[in-house]
C-alpha cells in the first residue's frame, strides 16, 4: 500500500482533528468517515426509553403541523 501527500486548509484540518478517536491516525478517520454506514451501525445506539420519546415528538411535529396548514 502506497502513501499519498495531500493539502488541508486549516479548517479541515481542524475538523479532521477533532474526529480522531484515540490513538487514531488521519487515514483511519478518512476511512471511517467514508466508509458507507449501514443500519447496523446505529444499533443500540439509543436506549428504547428515548426511542419512545423520540417518536411521541415526531408525532406531536407532524400534527401541529397539519394544523398550520390548514
Amino acid at each position: 500500500m502506497g502513501y499519498k501527500t495531500i493539502s488541508l486548509s486549516e479548517e479541515a484540518y481542524k475538523r479532521l482533528l477533532e474526529r480522531k478517536k484515540g490513538n487514531e491516525s488521519f487515514g483511519d478517520v478518512v476511512m471511517r468517515l467514508t466508509t458507507n454506514s449501514t443500519s447496523n451501525d446505529f444499533v443500540g445506539l439509543l436506549s428504547q426509553d428515548s426511542c419512545n420519546k423520540i417518536e411521541k415528538a415526531v408525532e406531536k411535529f407532524r400534527n401541529s403541523r397539519g394544523e398550520i396548514l390548514k
